[in-house]
């Protein structure tokens, strides 16, 4: 099964945006043209037609320049295995957040973004950041905040720093897959990916896949786990 992008998960799954956009404060309501532009350009991006994805959300900036979603969804483009610029996508990125200031969806891509390119030190500051601007976050988005923290101190050597995180925000009475995957990044990070993936399976038996895919996408991430999603594209990548 192909597994969503993170970034694809979090900020069109979730959402309010799709049904207004933040303009100069106030939310402004979408039209039908601009709302099946991005649902086109969504749908798109997940066959990996990039490039009819991305003319769909040129259509839709012409018509609606001020929606955080469209530059969202154009850096996840950017991002896409077998394009990764980076160069691309962080601008996307920065607009979404500059429009949406008080949302911490479009701060996560920012973090995810630093995450994906290896920044591990700077993708710690960010997602830690937004465990303290936000305390309150709903607790799909919280764990999946602090399990990228987990990451992160694993990836930086900070063993001691990872369990802690783990051991103050995950058990296994959760309603998320947190725990399990967190104990599957134990594994891997120390040489164990049988043990890893018996802690996948058994994450994968408690919830359902949607629930574990933006878990098991960091995995890939990382490179702990096969990645289908590098196979080439059904379109070659073209630059604006």
């Amino acid at each position: 099964m192909r597994l969503i992008h993170t970034f694809l998960f979090l900020t069109l799954g979730l959402s309010a945006a799709l049904a207004q956009a933040p303009k100069a404060g106030k939310p402004t309501p979408l039209s039908d043209e601009v709302r099946k532009l991005l649902l086109e350009a969504r749908d798109m991006r997940v066959k990996q037609r990039y490039t009819d994805a991305l003319e769909k959300l040129d259509a839709a900036e012409k018509l609606a320049p001020n929606v955080a979603d469209i530059y969202a969804l154009r850096g996840d483009i950017y991002l896409a295995p077998r394009r990764r610029d980076f160069d691309l996508a962080l601008p996307q990125f920065e607009k979404a957040a500059q429009l949406q200031p008080e949302s911490p969806l479009p701060k996560f891509n920012l973090a995810e973004y630093y995450f994906v390119k290896h920044d591990f030190t700077t993708a710690l500051q960010s997602f830690t950041k937004l465990t303290t601007d936000y305390p309150k976050l709903p607790m799909m988005i919280r764990h999946l905040v602090h399990y990228k923290r987990a990451l992160c101190e694993l990836m930086l050597g900070h063993r001691p720093a990872a369990d802690q995180i783990i051991a103050e925000n995950f058990t296994f009475m959760d309603d998320t897959p947190a725990y399990y995957f967190s104990k599957a990044a134990i594994s891997f990070s120390t040489g164990d990916p049988n043990k890893g993936n018996e802690w996948i399976k058994r994450g994968v038996a408690v919830f359902k896949a949607p629930s574990c895919e933006p878990y098991y996408d960091a995995f890939k991430e990382l490179r702990w786990v096969p990645d289908l999603d590098f196979a080439p594209p059904t379109d070659a990548p073209k630059k604006p």
